[in-house]
């Protein structure tokens, strides 16, 4: 008994020892976003990894964790070698926060649609494309019309790890969609993307090529972003709560782009392409 007593308590301090030295090496650093999860890549984007990024050019920091952000962290590993960041599991990350048994900081979102900025934004948006290695020069291949199909499912938000149900083309969609490229003077200078398909520095680049955005509201439509100023979002949109319903016409005036909006009955029906046709006409 005392023995086993003895190797406890060994064992306990050497755990302890371990836990504080392999804490201490990073600093944990997370954001207070607006709303929804950081699994979504709109809250993920502007709430977590836009914050971050911005955080890194201040503090030069070269090791840091993070928390597992599901399909987002494809956005981490983009980085590339430096900084060094670490995954972590949520709860590992609340763990460590509250228990203060590492070293960390919370950086204040930039997801909430009351409090875009355009200076902010486009400062956030550059260093983004800075750490993805994006050249300014991916925009001069002008592509004009970029429309964004929502085909992707994926089976993690199926999963005990998810925070939210359902994703892409479960979630909402727009069966009709990819018809407007179809068309004789869109053809050539259109195309049809899944985000979810592409790797994030694809991603950007293909938006800097584009002066019209088309989709429905949902993640897609983020990627504004990168687009030059004065582009056009066209936004397809079903019926949404109040809360949400003006988000992506909010950061799109704040970015300096136009914005229309084309109504869909529902979050899976057909839309009218004669109307989406009117909308892009606008601009071309």
């Amino acid at each position: 008994m005392l023995r086993q007593g003895f190797n406890r308590l060994v064992g306990g301090f050497q755990s302890k020892n371990t836990n504080r030295r392999e804490y201490h090496t990073r600093t944990l650093v997370l954001a207070n976003h607006w709303d929804g999860s950081i699994q979504q890549f709109y809250h993920f984007i502007l709430g977590y990894f836009m914050p971050l990024s911005l955080w890194l050019d201040e503090t030069k920091d070269s090791q840091i964790a993070v928390r597992d952000c599901g399909p987002m962290n494809i956005w981490f590993q983009a980085v590339g070698p430096y900084p060094d960041i670490e995954v972590i599991p949520p709860g590992s990350a609340l763990h460590a926060v509250l228990g203060d048994r590492m070293k960390h900081e919370i950086l204040h979102g930039m997801d909430d649609p009351n409090a875009f900025n355009q200076r902010k934004l486009r400062a956030g948006a550059q260093s983004i494309k800075n750490r993805l290695s994006v050249l300014d020069s991916a925009e001069e291949s002008q592509l004009e019309i970029l429309i964004v199909d929502r085909a992707t499912s994926e089976n993690f938000y199926h999963g005990p790890e998810s925070e939210t149900h359902m994703s892409g083309r479960e979630r909402r969609h727009v069966p009709n969609i990819s018809e407007i490229a179809d068309l004789p003077s869109y053809r050539s200078r259109s195309e049809v993307v899944d985000f979810a398909q592409m790797t994030p520095k694809l991603q950007i680049e293909k938006s800097m090529q584009a002066t019209i955005l088309v989709g429905q509201h949902g993640a897609g439509l983020v990627h504004m972003l990168w687009m030059p100023r004065g582009s056009h979002v066209i936004e397809i949109a079903p019926p949404l709560p109040s809360q949400v319903e003006k988000i992506f016409e909010k950061l799109a005036l704040t970015m300096g782009h136009s914005y229309s909006r084309i109504l869909q009955n529902d979050v899976h029906a057909p839309i009218d392409i004669n109307e989406l046709s009117r909308l892009i006409d606008q601009d071309l």
